[in-house]
Formats: C-alpha cells, sequence, structure tokens
C-alpha cells in the first residue's frame, strides 16, 4: 500500500533542515570545532556532499567522536546513500546509545532502503526516547501504512495530530490512514457477508454524504428488506425523505422507529416533528410534549410544539414553546424567533412582535454575512486550483 498525498521525502526535508548537530559532547579541538562548523553551514546550504567531507575529516581526526558519525550519516541520508548512511549512524548508536535522533534517522533510512520492520522498530525507539516527537510519531505512521498496516499508522498519526494540529503533512496522513481504515474494514465486511443490511446502511450514509438523498434513501430501503427489525435504519430513511421534503413517508418511517423502540425520546422527536412538518399537529403535540417533558431544557422538540400549538389556534401555548427556542443557537434559533413574532401579532402583542422580528433580522444579517465570508474564502483557496487546471483561465 502506498501514499498517495505528500511526499515522504517532504518530511525528511524539513527534518534535514532543522539544527540537527545537537551533540551529547562539544568538539575537543579547535580543527574539529571548524569542521563541525563547515559541515553544517553546509548541510544548510543544501550542499550534502561538502558536508559529508567534512563529517568524514572530523572521524579521521577522533574515530570515536559519536556526534562525527552521527552527523555523517545525515549528510548521506540527504545525498541518497542510504547504506552507507544506515552504517554510520549505527556507528554513532554503538559509540553513544543515547546519540540524540540518531534513532528517528536510522529509522528513515532503514525505510528509505526497504527495510520496514527495522525501521519500525527503531522509529518506536526514537518514540520512547521523546515520546512528544512528531517527525518520529509521523515517520512511524508513513512507515505502518507503506507496509500495508493502516490500522497501525492511526495511533501515532493521531498522536502527533494532537501535538502539532496545524500541521498539513500530518493532517494529511492522518486522513490517508483513516480512509484506509474505513476501506479495510468494509472490505472485509463485504468479504463477511457481501449481502449484509449493514453494507446498504454504510452505503447509505456515504451518498447522505454526497447529497444523494435519493439514493441514500434506496440504500436505506434495501437494508430494511433484510433487517426489517433494526429501528435505526428507519430513523436513517426518515431523516433522508426529509431531506427530500417527503414529510408524510418520514413520519412513517419515524414511526416504525417509534414502534420498535418505545418510549425513546429521540424516536418520539423524530415522529412528532415530521407530522408537524407533513400537517399533523394535532397527532405531534402529545409527543412533543413527552419529549419536552424529558429533557427539562430547551431543545429543537420546543420549536416544533410551537408549531403544532400555533397549527391548533393555541397561539398562547405557542409563543412559551418559542421563547424556550429561541435560547436555542443556529438555525432553529432564527425560525424559532421568526415564528415567535407571529405568535405575539396574532395574540396582540406588537411592541414584543417587532423586537422578536429586530432580533430575527439581526441574526439572519449575521448568518448570511458569515456564509458569504465562507464563500468568498472558499473561492480564494480554490481560485489557484482553478487556474492550473485550466490552462484557459491563465
Amino acid at each position: 500500500m502506498r501514499l498517495t498525498g505528500n511526499n515522504p521525502s517532504v518530511l525528511l526535508a524539513f527534518a534535514l533542515a532543522a539544527p540537527l548537530i545537537a551533540y551529547s559532547q562539544q568538539p575537543t579541538s579547535e580543527q574539529m570545532q571548524t569542521l563541525f562548523r563547515q559541515g553544517a553551514e553546509s548541510m544548510h546550504a543544501g550542499d550534502a556532499a561538502a558536508a559529508e567531507a567534512d563529517f568524514q575529516k572530523a572521524i579521521a581526526l577522533d574515530p570515536s567522536f559519536a556526534p562525527a558519525h552521527l552527523d555523517l550519516g545525515l549528510a548521506q541520508l540527504k545525498e541518497g546513500k542510504l547504506l552507507d548512511a544506515i552504517v554510520s549512524i549505527k556507528k554513532s548508536l554503538a559509540l553513544d546509545p543515547s546519540s540524540p535522533g540518531a534513532h528517528l534517522f536510522l529509522g528513515i533510512a532503514e525505510y528509505q532502503s526497504s527495510h520496514a520492520a527495522d525501521a519500525i522498530n527503531d522509529l518506536n525507539t526514537a518514540i520512547e526516547e521523546d515520546p512528544k516527537n512528531t517527525q518520529a510519531l509521523t515517520w512511524l505512521g508513513i512507515v505502518e501504512m507503506n507496509s500495508g498496516h493502516p490500522e497501525a499508522a492511526v495511533q501515532p498519526l493521531d498522536r502527533a495530530a494532537a501535538l502539532a494540529p496545524q500541521d498539513e503533512n500530518i493532517l494529511d496522513y492522518r486522513v490517508q490512514a483513516h480512509l484506509a481504515v474505513a476501506k479495510q474494514s468494509y472490505t472485509a465486511l463485504y468479504l463477511v457477508n457481501p449481502g449484509s443490511w449493514r453494507l446498504h446502511r454504510l452505503n447509505a450514509a456515504i451518498d447522505a454524504q454526497a447529497q444523494d438523498h435519493t439514493h441514500a434513501v434506496e440504500e436505506y430501503e434495501q437494508a430494511i428488506k433484510l433487517a426489517p427489525k433494526q429501528p435505526e435504519l428507519y430513523e436513517g430513511l426518515g431523516w433522508e425523505l426529509r431531506q427530500l421534503g417527503h414529510a408524510d413517508q418520514a413520519a412513517r418511517a419515524f414511526s416504525e422507529q417509534l414502534k420498535l423502540t418505545p418510549g425513546n425520546p429521540i424516536a418520539m422527536y423524530n415522529l412528532g416533528s415530521a407530522e408537524v412538518d407533513s400537517g399533523e399537529a394535532h397527532a405531534a403535540i402529545p409527543l412533543l410534549e413527552e419529549v419536552v417533558k424529558i429533557y427539562g431544557q430547551p431543545t429543537s422538540a420546543d420549536y416544533y410544539l410551537g408549531r403544532a400549538m400555533a397549527a391548533e389556534g393555541k397561539d398562547k401555548e405557542a409563543a412559551e414553546s418559542f421563547e424556550r427556542a429561541t435560547t436555542l443557537n443556529g438555525e432553529m434559533q432564527r425560525r424559532a424567533l421568526y415564528e415567535l413574532s407571529q405568535a405575539y401579532r396574532r395574540l396582540g402583542k406588537t411592541a414584543e412582535a417587532r423586537s422578536a422580528v429586530e432580533k430575527y433580522e439581526q441574526l439572519r444579517r449575521a448568518a448570511d454575512e458569515a456564509s458569504a465570508k465562507q464563500v468568498d474564502d472558499w473561492r480564494k483557496l480554490s481560485a489557484p486550483n482553478l487556474q492550473a487546471s485550466d490552462p484557459g483561465r491563465q
């Protein structure tokens, strides 16, 4: 298996650009110090061959000086002399088992020379030495992924992402690892039972995320044929039908969910809210009242109960429900404010109605501005990619 995102060589270049001459001993002579300084400058300038020559001279002066072997190995690694790099880094570890960063770079060299098992061992050692080393964690994830073990790659990449949440390379590899595990699990499920209702549910979830609600409904219906006693399937079907505007059909699906899970407040809310949308307010009221009682704090059920009460001509009760719903956030809060203004108007509370409308307009404008900014940001981010894919735009 091979990662398809950022090239691991990008991570190697970044790693080698860091100050890596972090030896536990200082050069003992002025000549050694000069060679190390020249080698570091050459590495920084991208001239790994010159750096290699300087570190070779340092080793000739003192063959027992571990940092010289380590930095020689890093120069050779950057040059692509992988086998030489492995020998040099191992020599550094033989002279000083605590050579800083040695196990990380030995693991990288071993991986790039197709010794994945050795690389995994050394990268794990590097992590034991420094549990917050994001480079070691990321490289371990890369090696595990490319060795066909995405499930083993997830944990180190999750840890690396927690330590460096803004690092695009880490996030990229982490996404790939999780997607590979999901695909692996999907394949395993298929092999266990190609006709499993769970496969249809997974397909429905994939379709729903792609906004393909019609096919999502079809997949849920296929799953229900295979497993008619699974309440979650009726819930998923109901919400997909609501996305398509089929509130009456959604209510029937939620009714089946409630039959399978009597007393379930989520199922009662699903059915009650769908009944409100389909014009069955009278049937919805007892369900939504029970949900409101169970939760004991404002939820979307208060909004739908308000609508049901308003549809039944009970504006006072409707206003009370909408008032509770205005303490919610987002779209539901804005809907509640608008409906509250209408209930106040019917009750003759002009000032309260005007205040609710003003608050609604204020929140709506803020939401529109936030949405417009999001679209504008997306366009700015997408413009370079669109131009690159369409030479005619240049």
